[in-house]
C-alpha cells in the first residue's frame, strides 16, 4: 500500500479526486434520503417506525439525558411543533417518556423509555447486517481505513457546519 500523504493548501488535490469524492458523496447521500431503503432497514429491524421517528429516537439517544424538545428540533433541524407532535406519537408508541422539566414549569423534557432503547438496539443490528452486506470482499484492513478515513472527514465536516452556524 503506497505511503499516505497529508494533502494542504501547498499540494492541492487533484480535480479528477474531488470528483470522485463528490460523486460518492452523492451516492452516499441519496442512500440515506430516500425512502426505500430506509422502509427496508426498519422492516427487517422489524420497527414500524418512519425516518423522522427514528431520526428523533437516535437524536435522543445521542443528547444522552432527557431533552427538551425545542433542543430536539435544533437538533433536527425542524421547527418546534414538527417536533411536538412526533414527540407525542413516539409516547403514544411507549418509545419515549415525557417529564416536567424541573428548571421550567412551562417546558417538558422527552426521555428514551426501555422499548425505545430496545429498538434502538433493533435498527442498530439491521444496520451493521446491511453494511457487512455492503463490505463483502473487503479486507478487514480495507474497512479499519475506511472508517478511520470517513471518521476524520466526518469530523471536519461537523467543524465547518459548526463554524458555518457562528
Amino acid at each position: 500500500m503506497p505511503k499516505a500523504t497529508t494533502l494542504n493548501a501547498a499540494a492541492p488535490f487533484s480535480s479528477d479526486e474531488l470528483r470522485r469524492v463528490a460523486a460518492s458523496m452523492s451516492i452516499l447521500s441519496r442512500s440515506f434520503t430516500l425512502s426505500r431503503p430506509h422502509e427496508l432497514l426498519l422492516q427487517e429491524a422489524g420497527v414500524r417506525l418512519d425516518r423522522a421517528g427514528s431520526a428523533l429516537l437516535f437524536k435522543l439517544r445521542a443528547h444522552g439525558e432527557p431533552a427538551r424538545v425545542s433542543d430536539l428540533a435544533e437538533l433536527l433541524g425542524v421547527d418546534t411543533p414538527t417536533v411536538t407532535r412526533k414527540v407525542q406519537q413516539l409516547e403514544r408508541l411507549g418509545y419515549v417518556a415525557i417529564e416536567p422539566d424541573t428548571e421550567d414549569k412551562r417546558a417538558k423534557r422527552v426521555s428514551l423509555t426501555k422499548s425505545g432503547e430496545k429498538t434502538i438496539e433493533r435498527i442498530m443490528v439491521a444496520v451493521n447486517h446491511r453494511l457487512s452486506r455492503l463490505f463483502e470482499g473487503w479486507t478487514k484492513e480495507e474497512v479499519t481505513l475506511f472508517s478511520t478515513s470517513l471518521d476524520k472527514f466526518a469530523h471536519a465536516l461537523t467543524n465547518e457546519m459548526e463554524n458555518d452556524r457562528d
